[in-house]
């Protein structure tokens, strides 16, 4: 289990206060271009949806949050999470989904960001019904 410094404190709060400051957030160091122009690619046009991957498991190394407004039929435009998983492979998989912040929240809080772990953590998407319908989450492997 990672030991939290003032460094993984800083980088928990600020992905759990994407949904209230509206910034986006990732773990990725981009401060050179190649990995810039790599992690734009993977937010803009993710390979594949999340929810397409439920039960299977995902070798998660990077992570980006960002708020989005999407059109819901019962209450007009609402604003909601959207993430983009990166895998160890460089795949990337992307869903709009409170129960997806909400277990990364759980798991940024137990085991640091992705950033600040020795190897991939892995994550697989789980769908589960509720009386509005399903909820897509992660479970850990």
């Amino acid at each position: 289990m990672n030991e939290l410094t003032a460094k993984n404190t800083e980088s928990i709060k600020s992905a759990s206060e994407v949904m209230n400051t509206g910034m986006s957030y990732t773990d990725m160091n981009l401060s050179d271009m190649s990995t810039a122009k790599n992690f734009y690619n993977a937010v803009s046009q993710p390979d594949v949806a999340l929810k397409e991957c439920v039960n299977i498991p995902i070798a998660m190394t990077h992570v980006s949050i960002e708020v989005c407004e999407v059109r819901s039929e019962q209450n007009g435009d609402v604003i909601a999470p959207r993430i983009v998983i990166m895998d160890k492979d460089g795949k990337s998989y992307q869903a709009v989904s409170v129960g997806v912040y909400q277990s990364l929240k759980r798991i940024f809080a137990l085991f640091g960001t992705p950033d600040t772990w020795s190897e991939p953590l892995t994550v697989v998407p789980m769908l589960t019904s509720t009386k509005k319908g399903q909820v897509l989450s992660l479970r850990l492997a």
